[in-house]
This record gives structure tokens, sequence and C-alpha cells, in this order.
């Protein structure tokens, strides 16, 4: 990253829904004209788009008003109205790669549906292929996504970040009946990322949303950034909070992207656990992750009288240390877990997207001394394989000489 890096950085004040996602850039400063020329190249027709102006608890902001007549009336945040087709992974699919979209649009798109496809197919038990999509599969949030999307490209954003996941109580009413909140799918898909409980009886964050940010954006606080647009885009529930989701767009300060390596401070939580067996480690670790650590492994140890056990490890961003110290000794055996804090060294790093043989693929870039190192994405390269049933280490190779040809979207 470079001081001319400009960063979106998405705040949850009052939740997140696809449209108001929408709503937040073009309150920013998005041509509304571009971008409706860009989506009616996804669906041509059969929708209106009507921008307003409102005010949420004396905050004013942008109502989207992306209407699909006879598809879905309701708003994003009311999931028990359902009309309309149930499309598959493939049916969307289809419908992003026929559109105009640009290819690093249309490979953004395709990320987020089949992020959102795997976690639903992990929440019902079946294959991917024979998910279908519910709200998240209709025209409106095809176009909410599609358009978080062409807004990157028109206001020139090279990175996303955004905020704590904030997350109500009480229950959702969808088509099956009625469910925790969050959702499954939404629950899934935050797997892994910071959330907060909010004092407030209702959905917060959608699906749409939650697919969208935790597919192209990354966590973490507020960025050093010089702001020049701040948006905020309305969604329609009334909450003791504004039920906005607000948007600041500026460059990186130079403090913010150093040439070479960050300087962070993370903890590290440790316990040595001698009475669980072997299998349940696989578990633990995931339930580890999904409380908020950054890395955990399992290391071989003897302790006293020659007993053999595991030290588990854990890395994690300081305010996430509660959290992973308890799910550690909540999904294992030990009674106590060490917690230093430590500083490091990191490389700035940045996702872009090659094309390669078999489609776009995204690449992580570390730099160094001048010197940049590439990686491609482990999950695209998984995909790849199983989508066209060719050998992972073929996959690689051919990826790996896209990378060296210099290829990018």
């Amino acid at each position: 990253m470079t001081a001319s890096t400009r960063v979106a950085y998405v705040e949850m004040i009052g939740g997140a829904a696809g449209d108001m996602l929408l709503a937040a850039f073009l309150d920013a400063g998005l041509d509304a004209t571009a971008l409706e020329t860009a989506l009616r190249g996804v669906v041509a027709d059969g929708w209106s788009f009507t921008p307003e102006r409102v005010v949420k608890r004396g905050i004013a902001a942008t109502y989207a008003r992306l209407v699909v007549p006879g598809e879905d009336g309701a708003p994003d945040h009311d999931h028990h109205h359902h009309r309309g087709p149930r499309r598959t992974l493939a049916d969307v699919l289809a419908i992003v790669e026929r559109s105009g979209l640009t290819p690093r649009q249309r490979e953004r798109a395709s990320r987020v549906y089949r992020r959102l496809a795997e976690a639903e197919a992990r929440v019902h038990g079946v294959d991917v292929d024979r998910i279908h999509f519910h709200e998240i599969g209709q025209i409106d949030a095809i176009l909410d996504v599609a358009a978080f999307c062409v807004a990157l490209d028109l206001l020139e954003i090279d990175e996303v970040r955004c905020s704590a996941f904030p997350i109500g109580h009480g229950t959702i009413r969808m088509e099956h009946g009625t469910y925790p909140n969050p959702p499954p799918a939404t629950a899934e898909l935050l797997r892994g990322w910071p959330t907060h409980a909010v004092d407030v009886a209702g959905e917060l964050v959608t699906t749409t949303a939650a697919a969208i940010l935790t597919t192209l954006a990354a966590p973490g606080g507020r960025p050093d950034v010089v702001v020049e647009r701040i948006g905020y885009g309305a969604g329609t529930s009334d909450f003791s909070v504004p039920n906005v989701t607000r948007v600041s767009i500026g460059t990186l300060t130079a403090a913010a992207a150093p040439p070479d390596a960050e300087r962070d401070e993370i903890v590290v939580l440790e316990a040595n656990v001698d009475d669980l067996a072997p299998q349940h480690f696989e578990l633990a670790l995931e339930r580890i992750f999904a409380a908020g650590a950054r890395d955990a492994w399992l290391t071989p140890i003897v302790m006293k009288k020659g007993r053999p056990a595991i030290l588990l490890s854990a890395i994690a961003d300081p305010s996430a240390e509660d959290a992973v110290a308890r799910a550690i000794l909540r999904e294992t055996t030990t009674i106590g877990v060490r917690v230093r804090t430590q500083r490091r060294y990191v490389l700035p790093r940045r996702i872009v997207t090659i094309e390669t043989a078999y489609g776009p693929v995204r690449v992580k870039e570390v730099s160094l001394d001048g010197t940049v190192r590439a990686q491609p994405e482990h999950d695209d390269l998984v995909r790849i394989a199983r989508e066209r049933g060719v050998p992972l280490p073929e996959v690689a190779r051919t990826v790996a000489r896209a990378i060296d040809a210099g290829a990018r979207v």
C-alpha cells in the first residue's frame, strides 16, 4: 500500500443491509446515473431506482429505494415475506457472468455469492450446488451486490474496511419459521469476524450485507485516513439507535501505510491440555477462531511425570482477548489460560485479482524493500479444483504461471 491508497470505512452505526450500503455510497457522492446505467447491464428492466433523502433519528441520510415489483415488495429487513423464483448458485452466477459488468466487478460479485452458498450449504447440510437462495437470490439483492462492486470502481476505492458487526436480540421471522437473531446463514457468514451485542430487538445485519462485507472488506478499527467523503445510508427500521450505515472515504495517511513493516500489538494465549480426546481439538479450534483468534495451533509437549500433552496456542487482537480466553476454557478441559502481550512487525499487504486460464483468482501481495511477494488465496484454488475436477497441484501451477506473467484484472 502507498499513501495514495483510497479506503472506504463502513461503520454499522444502526446495522447494515444491501440497500443501506448502496445508499451510503450514493450519499457520499456516487453518481446515481452512472450506477443505474451499470445496473441496467445486469438486469435491464422490471425494477425502479429512485433514491430519496430521509432523516433517521436526527441524521440526514439517503434511502436507496430500489424496488422490484412482483418479486419482493418487502424491505430487506423483513425476511418472512417472499415472492419470486428461488435461484440456485448457478442461476445467480449466470446472471452475473452475462451482465455488462467489468471483469473485476463480475469476479467480486461472484465471490460474494459463492461465499454465501458455502455458508448456506453448511447451515443446511447439503451440497453447494443444491442450495436455493431465497431473499438474497432475488433481483433486488443481486442488484445490491452488483451496486457495491460498481461503487468501488466509480469512487476509485482500493480497499474496504468495516467496523464490528452489531447483533440485536430476539427472533427473526423467515420463510421456514422463526429463527434466532442473527439467522443461521448470517451467523455462519460472521464466523471469525468481530461482533458486538446491541440492546435492539431486531435484525441489525442482513444476510446480504454480511455476505458483501465478509467477502470484500477487511475487519479492524477505523483506519488512519484523510477523509474526503462521508455518506449515510438509511434502512427502513426505527430502532433506538439511528438505522443508518455510515461510509467514510479517504486516503490512507503516510503513517498508516509505511513502505516497509508495520508494528502492532497482539495477545498470545496458551493452555496445556493433557486430558482432551484428540478428535475434539478440531471443533475447539474452529470455535476459538470464531471467537476472534487470528491464528491458533497445537504443539506436542511433555509435562511433569512424563505425561504427553498438547500446548494449545492462539494469537488475537487485544480487544478479542476475553472472548478467545473464554472459548479456550469452554471448549477444552484446561482450567487456566496464560496471556501475554507481544509486539510484532507486519508487512503491508493487499489483495489483487489476476486473470488465469481458470478465470479470476485473488492473490495476496506483500512488499519489503521494494520486493513484492505474491501468494494466491488457497480458498480460490480449492474452489477451482472442485468446480473443474482438476488436481489442486495443477491449479496451483497454472495460477503461479499467471502470477509470474503479471496478469491483472
